[in-house]
C-alpha cells in the first residue's frame, strides 16, 4: 500500500472513525475508500462498497497498525492512540481482566460500558478551536465521549448530546445488521461534523451540521450544574493518563480501573433498588431526573418478567443512562456511596442497597458482587452475610498492595 500523498496529524484524544471522517475530507475521498487505501477494510471484502467492523473502534492487531500509520505518515504510537483499548489501562470496563468480555469482539459488541454503536458529542468542540486546519475539517470526535462516565464538556460547561438536533436519530449511529463503524462509507459529499444518518430517507443523509448546540438540550440549575462539574472533574481526573494511581472505593484505596469497575456495579445497584439510594441526590433536579430514568427501565423491565432468562430482567437496570443529565444523576450518587474513607461507613451506606436488591433480584445481586466484577474493599462493604458494621477491617496499604502484585 502506497503512502497516501498527504494525511492530517491527530487531534487530541480523536478516535479512528473521526480522524477517517477528517482525512477523507482532506483528501477529497470517501471514508470507505481510505479504509481501503490503509488497510482496515476485511480483506474478505476486497473493492467498495466495503465495511468498517465496529472491532477498529477498539484495537487493530500490529500488521494493522503498522500498515495504516505508512499510509498515513503517522507513527504506531499516534495510531494506537485513536483507539480504545488503551483506556482500559485506567476505565476497568474497557479492563480484559475487569470483565467476561475478553475478546476485542466481544468488548466492543457485547459491553454497554462503552458507547460504540452511537456517540455523545459537543457541539462546540466540533466546531473546531479556530485552528485553519479545524476550521475546514471540523474538531476531534473525542474517545472519551464513547465512555458513559462522561456526561459533561468542561471546556464548555455544557450537557454532551447524544442526539442529532434534525432527525433525533442517535449521533454516528449504527443497525446491528451491517455493524458498521462509520455510516455511508461511500459518501464523499459530508463534513465530518454532519450528521450521516439515513433513518428518514435511507437514499440521502440528514446533513444536519452538528456543530450547533441543540436548544432542546436539558438545561439545569446553578447549584446541580455546580455539583455536576465537580463529579466530572474528579472523574476526568482519574481517567488522565498522569491523574492518580488510586482512589477510594468501599472504603478503603484500589486501582483506578477497579474503581470505574465498581462504579458500574453500583449504578446497578442504585437503578435495581431505588428510590433506597434517592436520598443521596445532591439537588433536587438530580433525584426528578433519576425518579424519570427509573420509571423508565422498570417500563422495560415489565414485559419481560414473564419471558424465559432471568438476566432478560435485570438488563435494563444494569446499562447507564444514554441522556447525559441522568448519567450524571446516577454517578453523582454512585460516586458518594464509593468514596468513603471507612469501611464500617461504606458499608453502612451501601447495606440498604445491597439488602433490597437481594430480596428483588437474587440473581443479578450475585452477579454484581462476584469476585470477577468488583475490587475486595467493595465485595466487603456489600456482603449480606453478617451484619452492618461487623465486618471486619482491612488495612488499606494491603488491600493496594495486593492489586498491584497481583
Amino acid at each position: 500500500m502506497r503512502p497516501l500523498p498527504r494525511s492530517l496529524d491527530p487531534l487530541p484524544d480523536e478516535t479512528l472513525t473521526g480522524f477517517i471522517l477528517r482525512l477523507a475530507h482532506r483528501t477529497g475521498t470517501t471514508p470507505g475508500e481510505i479504509t481501503i487505501r490503509t488497510g482496515l477494510a476485511p480483506h474478505d471484502r476486497p473493492g467498495l462498497p466495503t465495511r468498517l467492523p465496529l472491532g477498529s473502534l477498539h484495537h487493530l492487531n500490529d500488521e494493522r497498525v503498522t500498515a495504516f500509520a505508512d499510509v498515513t505518515h503517522l507513527t504506531p504510537g499516534e495510531v494506537t492512540g485513536l483507539l480504545l483499548a488503551p483506556l482500559g489501562d485506567r476505565y476497568g470496563p474497557l479492563n480484559p481482566a475487569l470483565t467476561p468480555r475478553r475478546t476485542p469482539a466481544r468488548m466492543i459488541y457485547d459491553n454497554p460500558w462503552v458507547l460504540t454503536r452511537s456517540t455523545r458529542y459537543c457541539p462546540l468542540c466540533l466546531a473546531g478551536d479556530g485552528d485553519t486546519i479545524q476550521d475546514i475539517h471540523g474538531g476531534a470526535w473525542q474517545r472519551l465521549w464513547r465512555l458513559p462516565v462522561v456526561f459533561l464538556c468542561l471546556r464548555h460547561q455544557r450537557f454532551l448530546q447524544h442526539e442529532c438536533p434534525g432527525c433525533g436519530t442517535p449521533v454516528h449511529s449504527v443497525r446491528t445488521a451491517n455493524a458498521n463503524a462509520i455510516a455511508r462509507l461511500s459518501d464523499d459529499t459530508l463534513h465530518p461534523s454532519q450528521c450521516r444518518s439515513a433513518a428518514q430517507q435511507p437514499e440521502t443523509a440528514c446533513g444536519t451540521f452538528l456543530t450547533k448546540a441543540d436548544p432542546s438540550v436539558a438545561r439545569t440549575d446553578e447549584a446541580t450544574m455546580t455539583v455536576l462539574l465537580q463529579v466530572q472533574e474528579q472523574i476526568m481526573d482519574l481517567l488522565t493518563r498522569n491523574g492518580p494511581d488510586a482512589t477510594m472505593s468501599g472504603g478503603a484505596p484500589v486501582p483506578v480501573a477497579h474503581y470505574f469497575a465498581d462504579l458500574r456495579a453500583t449504578v446497578a445497584m442504585i437503578f435495581r433498588s431505588w428510590p433506597v439510594a434517592r436520598e443521596y441526590a445532591s439537588t433536587p433536579r438530580l433525584a426528578a431526573a433519576l425518579d424519570a430514568e427509573y420509571a423508565s427501565r422498570a417500563a422495560q423491565a415489565e414485559p419481560l418478567l414473564n419471558t424465559s432468562g432471568k438476566e432478560k430482567t435485570s438488563k435494563p437496570y444494569t446499562a447507564p443512562p444514554m441522556d447525559s443529565l441522568a448519567a450524571a444523576a446516577v454517578l453523582d450518587i454512585a460516586s458518594q456511596l464509593l468514596q468513603v474513607t471507612d469501611p464500617h461507613e461504606a458499608r453502612k451506606r451501601l447495606a440498604p442497597l445491597v439488602q433490597h436488591l437481594r430480596d428483588a433480584d437474587r440473581a443479578l445481586s450475585t452477579y454484581l458482587r462476584r469476585p470477577a466484577w468488583i475490587s475486595q474493599p467493595l465485595r466487603a462493604a456489600v456482603k449480606d452475610n453478617r451484619p452492618t458494621g461487623d465486618e471486619p477491617a482491612v488495612p488499606p496499604g494491603l488491600v493496594l498492595q495486593q492489586y498491584f502484585v497481583a
